[in-house]
């Protein structure tokens, strides 16, 4: 028997076992990094984590009603309106939920969420669960045809992929995600040495070298006080003097951190991290070889590079799994793109009007979206006077044609 399109062999969780995935997840003041801390304590990781993921979270997911012809108008009324604007579950609004799911997609390969559904099979719920709950699994079905589904920690039954978000980052096999850190690891392994290096070498108080006695030969207790002695005055006086027995004689070893090039390396680190997130060392706040027309640029290369992709694939989930198969074609979810010019005045501005000159956009719509109050007579669309169709501009009148000798075969007359 199905319902809605959907087979009515459901096997939901409980409220019971969906409530344990906030509550086993949550480790009390912060989430600990576990095997991402040294990756996410990069400055240039943590930035390019942080902005896809809030370029993602930052935008309203509005769900639209399509009619015969695809024109679209927000369906509010339906049960997914408000929980994927606002309110995904009862712990989260949007914005977390979405820079939280994307975070895990980009540090683990996948983010997951459990799609938790009414008796009516409309989303009620939609919870985030961290990685390391999930395992995919495959099982064999009456007819033998393979399987996939998702167990997770907690629940009695497998979950089935329409009731499972599953985004993944880059991809060999569309079943599993692998994560961008992994794909990165030797740079992340180089850039992690480099900043040991760097702490190192600036604890040290930029010292590193040779302390000899000359004349004597020293046991283990006194190679260990005089170890202690410069330990403690070089960590508590970086970058000052030390004061030498008469027989003791300093010999640096080391080189200096530029001539060993340790800041050219860690910002080329920079740079090769960068290209692993699809994202410009601009912005990144590597700003050493940019301009004004390069920031310019680089804003809308990274619009159309890098999060418009990740918004691809956040949608095209949502609405295969969210909605029901017999709302397909007819409901969808989209997010608003137009709410990123919402901080740049100029070119809200300049969008606005190009809408509403050609008819697009009526008055009291523009001013909705700028949070003005509605005008009288402010409900239909205009149009300049000085634009018409080709048709009508290559209308003549012959009756006033003949009656005005001054006009010719070239010329244009209104009707």
């Amino acid at each position: 028997m199905k319902l809605f399109g959907y087979n009515l062999e459901l096997r939901k969780a409980t409220k019971q076992e969906t409530s344990r995935i906030p509550a086993w997840s949550y480790s009390g003041g912060h989430a600990p990094l576990l095997s991402r801390s040294k990756p996410m304590l990069l400055s240039t990781v943590y930035r390019c984590v942080d902005l896809i993921s809030d370029s993602v979270a930052v935008l309203p997911l509005k769900t639209y009603k399509l009619d015969g012809e695809g024109f679209k108008t927000e369906f509010k009324q339906h049960p997914a309106y408000s929980l994927l604007d606002l309110e995904p579950n009862e712990d989260m609004t949007r914005f977390v939920f979405f820079k939280t799911l994307m975070a895990s997609v980009l540090l683990t390969g996948n983010g997951y969420a459990y799609i938790e559904r009414d008796n009516k099979l409309n989303v009620s719920q939609l919870l985030y669960i961290p990685t390391n709950h999930v395992s995919i699994v495959w099982i064999t079905d009456r007819n033998g045809v393979m399987r996939k589904r998702y167990q997770i920690t907690g629940f009695k039954e497998l979950v089935e992929p329409r009731d499972m978000l599953h985004v993944l980052n880059f991809s060999y096999d569309g079943i599993i995600g692998v994560s961008t850190l992994t794909h990165a690891r030797q740079t992340l392994g180089i850039a992690t040495s480099s900043e040991e290096h760097a702490a190192g070498f600036f604890t040290s108080g930029g010292m590193s070298g040779i302390l000899t006695v000359e004349g004597a030969r020293l046991d283990k207790a006194q190679k260990d006080q005089i170890y202690a002695t410069w330990e403690e005055r070089i960590i508590n006086h970086p970058n000052g003097i030390a004061v030498l027995e008469a027989n003791m004689k300093y010999q640096p070893i080391t080189i200096n951190p530029k001539d060993a090039q340790l800041l050219e390396s860690r910002q080329f680190n920079v740079v090769d991290l960068c290209r692993f997130f699809s994202v410009s060392p601009v912005k990144a706040f590597d700003l050493s070889k940019s301009s004004y027309s390069t920031v310019e640029a680089t804003q809308l290369q990274y619009l159309t590079d890098t999060a418009l992709a990740v918004i691809t694939k956040i949608e095209q989930e949502i609405n295969r799994k969210v909605f029901l198969p017999s709302e397909r074609g007819s409901v969808l979810a989209e997010f608003d793109t137009s709410a990123i010019l919402r901080t740049d005045k100029g070119a809200q501005a300049a969008y606005w009007k190009d809408l509403s000159v050609i008819g697009a956009a009526t008055p009291n719509e523009v001013r909705r979206e700028n949070n003005l109050p509605r005008i009288e007579n402010g409900d239909k669309a205009f149009v300049q006077v000085n634009v018409q169709t080709l048709d009508n501009a290559v209308k003549e009148n012959p009756a006033k044609n003949e009656n005005n000798p001054k006009v010719s075969d070239t010329s244009v007359v209104s009707v």
